[in-house]
């Protein structure tokens, strides 16, 4: 996990116990507390879309990097 994704997860998980607090034990109205609910929704996501880009992108590198090597010690040896 980058620094990054993990300051995402970490706010987004602060937003939604602002809410909770906000919303159950200060009895503030829904509607002055329905933001930080939305800010920790939209961060979770964004956290997961940006995870998910990671995973493809180390996938590619791993199935790159599988390829550059031959199995065959034949063909290894042709290379050089």
């Amino acid at each position: 996990m980058k620094l990054i994704e993990s300051i995402i997860l970490f706010a987004s998980l602060a937003f939604l116990v602002m809410f909770v607090d906000q919303a159950l034990y200060k009895k503030v109205p829904l509607s002055d507390s329905y933001f930080f609910l939305m800010f920790s929704l939209a961060g979770f996501l964004f956290y997961t879309y940006r995870r998910g880009l990671r995973k493809i992108k180390e996938k590619q590198e791993a199935e790159a990097k599988k390829e550059e090597k031959p199995k065959n010690i034949e063909q290894r040896l042709k290379k050089k």
